[in-house]
C-alpha cells in the first residue's frame, strides 16, 4: 500500500521562495517475512501528514507481528509529528507488539531518545531493526 500527497506548503509556510515547498510525502507499507511489517516514511512529518503515518502504523500494529517504522528518509519532524510518533509507540506497547525505528539522522535520533516519554528502539538501518524485532 502506498499513500502519496503532492508537494505543499509546510514548515516553510509564509515563504515565497521555491524552497518553501517541501518534499512529497509518502508512506509505504510492505511485508518483510511472515510476521513483520515495514512502514517506510518519506518527507516531512508535520500537522498535514501525521494522521496518515499514524493510521498506517496503527494498522500494521493491529495486524499483529513485529513492526519496523523506517524514518530514514524523513527530512523534518514537528512537535505534532513527535506526539504522533509517541502515540504509535504507546499503541505498540499496549498491544505487546515489537516495534523498532530506523533513524539515520543524529538530530532525529536525539529528538526521539531525548524526550524520555517512550522507549524508542532506534537503529541506523533496516537490517538492524528487523534483527531487533525478530
Amino acid at each position: 500500500m502506498k499513500i502519496q500527497k503532492p508537494p505543499r506548503l509546510s514548515r516553510a509556510f509564509g515563504r515565497s521562495s521555491p524552497g518553501a515547498l517541501c518534499e512529497p510525502f509518502s508512506v509505504t507499507t510492505t511485508f518483510a517475512g511472515d510476521r513483520c511489517t515495514v512502514v517506510a516514511v518519506v518527507g516531512d512529518i508535520d500537522l498535514a501528514t501525521i494522521t496518515i503515518l499514524v493510521e498506517c502504523a496503527e494498522t500494521a500494529i493491529l495486524a499483529g507481528g513485529a513492526v519496523v517504522v523506517d524514518l530514514g528518509a524523513v527530512t523534518f519532524c514537528s512537535g505534532v509529528g513527535l506526539r504522533g510518533l509517541h502515540r504509535v509507540q504507546r499503541r505498540a506497547d499496549e498491544a505487546a507488539v515489537p516495534l523498532a525505528w530506523v533513524v539515520r539522522t543524529p538530530r532525529l535520533t536525539r529528538l526521539l531518545r531525548g524526550t524520555g516519554v517512550a522507549g524508542f528502539s532506534c537503529h541506523r538501518d533496516r537490517v538492524g531493526a528487523l534483527a531487533a524485532v525478530g
